[in-house]
């Protein structure tokens, strides 16, 4: 079976946002960080904030710095 590849040439992925939204929703905790989303998917951690950001850019998903480089994210009411 044959992935599809995105207009880059690099694979789609099958992380979609309902997949994320889901993660933030089923969490234990309130929030979560990207590395925490990524484990949850099996994907990288910038694959994981690639789609956090385009949620938050969407009004899906919160965003807040928590540190020097530290963001926490949460999904929107």
């Amino acid at each position: 079976m044959d992935r599809e590849r995105d207009d880059q040439g690099r694979y789609s992925t099958q992380i979609t946002p309902e997949r994320v939204l889901t993660v933030l929703s089923e969490a234990d905790t309130p929030v979560l960080t990207a590395k925490q989303v990524a484990d949850a998917l099996g994907c990288s951690s910038e694959a994981a904030r690639q789609k956090l950001q385009a949620l938050h850019e969407d009004g899906d998903v919160g965003k807040m710095s928590v540190g020097a480089r530290a963001v926490v994210w949460w999904k929107a009411e």
